[in-house]
């Protein structure tokens, strides 16, 4: 009766630590911060002029809910406005992408034009939340090195793709 009950303890101690070691590495495959950023160019025809701006974008998930901010500035570094994103995330089966869902955004105009970036950005969520209560995304990580701590990523919609630092 005794060798029954130490089987027992062993087995039950070997459950534990595998259900440990499982849920650990589950744990850390639902958090990922981002700091992401990207070169902008609208043309205008009319004029045959082009503007230039630069993009940041902060990516934080954290078990369900992830936060998007869109930071907009000239070449010489001047605000131009910001759109934040919050939702919901999960990764696809698949592994290599993740689907956004976006409840609420906030958007700050700091000048007169805005990049055509952000134009667009803010009426397709704009028109989704007002719609379906949603603005749907998806992040597709098209290339990474967590050694380097770097990622290449594309939102989707948008086809935006963003060079990545990789934060843990």
């Amino acid at each position: 009766m005794n060798r029954a009950w130490v089987w027992l303890v062993l087995v039950l101690a070997v459950l534990l630590a595998v259900v440990r070691v499982y849920y650990a590495r589950s744990n850390d495959s639902q958090k990922l911060l981002l700091n992401c950023s990207s070169e902008l160019y609208d043309h205008d025809k009319d004029k045959a002029e082009s503007q230039q701006y630069y993009l940041l974008m902060d990516l934080q998930a954290d078990s369900k809910k992830v936060l998007l901010n869109y930071r907009y500035f000239t070449v010489d570094g001047t605000p131009v406005g910001s759109v934040k994103m919050q939702g919901d995330w999960q990764r696809n089966p698949a592994g290599s992408s993740y689907d956004i869902t976006i409840r609420d955004k906030d958007e700050q105009l700091l000048q007169e034009t805005k990049p055509a970036h952000m134009d667009y950005l803010s009426y397709i969520s704009g028109l989704n939340l007002t719609n379906k209560s949603v603005h749907p995304m998806t992040l597709e990580m098209l290339d990474t090195n967590e050694k380097q701590q770097f990622a290449i990523v594309r939102f989707q919609p948008g086809n935006a793709v963003y060079s990545c630092r990789l934060q843990h």
